[in-house]
């Protein structure tokens, strides 16, 4: 079935909302992960070359009218090599943080109808992929058909990680069944506990599994699980980090980034 709006609404504010404030389309970062500039709702980038095809397609006189000072270079970083993209862009930028001006250059080209137009048809590209996902896996479990909880988590995990790696819901079943009763959400939260450093992510998920500690239930209880089993396939630097993501969207809240989100809003 075509994913309902309201669904689509609620993954394009929580999984953008991961990483920028405010009004998702207009979301810009510097060069914090190696990507030189990340832009718009779902953060299309000149590392990976997902921005370059977007920029090309609303066209030269569309970018020089949001972006008077900048957008010759952007052009011509989004004709260019990878490399030399990536080195235009970082000369906007004072370590990782954009200069004012980029940056609102940047926010204005993002959020103009045309580029708009490109991330709403690559959001439904991406919607699409993860209800087919989802889809896929619910006939596979007897829970019932697909669920908004379980479209959004799919389209995070789509935008962020690709796919399920090998995972089962044989996987997922064998590992509740194996630390019943009620110890499968108590084992991933020790496991978030037992975090140890100074890095933010590292506090949010010490607070996590405060937080999520004996509140996961039904359906709850089967994605925290996916998302610690599927965390696996993950660097071992990051693991927690995907939990904490993955986590959040399947509990309906929890800590990322150094901030607490509650998308009871958001029907989860």
């Amino acid at each position: 079935m075509p994913v309902p709006q309201d669904w689509k609404a609620a993954a394009v504010a929580i999984t953008p909302g991961f990483e920028v404030a405010g009004d998702p389309y207009q979301g810009v970062s510097g060069n914090f992960d190696g990507m030189g500039i990340s832009c718009g709702a779902l953060q299309w980038n000149i590392g990976k070359g997902s921005l370059q095809p977007m920029v090309k397609a609303v066209g030269q006189p569309a970018v020089l009218a949001a972006m008077p000072t900048c957008g010759a270079q952007l052009c011509q970083a989004c004709h260019s090599t990878v490399s030399a993209g990536l080195a235009i862009v970082n000369s906007w930028q004072t370590g990782s943080k954009l200069k004012p001006v980029a940056k609102a250059e940047l926010r204005a080209l993002m959020g103009s109808p045309a580029m708009k137009a490109q991330q709403n048809a690559r959001i439904d590209a991406v919607a699409a992929t993860a209800n087919s996902r989802a889809t896929a896996w619910a006939t596979t479990r007897p829970a019932g058909p697909v669920t908004k909880r379980l479209f959004c988590w799919f389209f995070d995990l789509t935008t962020q990680n690709g796919g399920l790696a090998g995972m089962t819901y044989k996987a997922v079943a064998d590992f509740i069944a194996l630390n019943s009763p009620d110890l499968a959400d108590d084992f991933i939260c020790d496991f978030l506990a037992g975090q140890t450093g100074a890095s933010g992510h590292i506090k949010d998920a010490n607070r996590n599994a405060a937080l999520w500690r004996n509140t996961a239930s039904a359906e709850k209880l089967e994605l925290l699980v996916m998302t610690y089993l599927r965390s696996g396939s993950s660097l071992p630097q990051w693991r927690h980090v995907v939990i904490n993501r993955k986590g959040s969207i399947a509990m309906g809240g929890g800590w990322v980034n150094g901030n607490l989100y509650d998308f009871a809003a958001h029907g989860l």
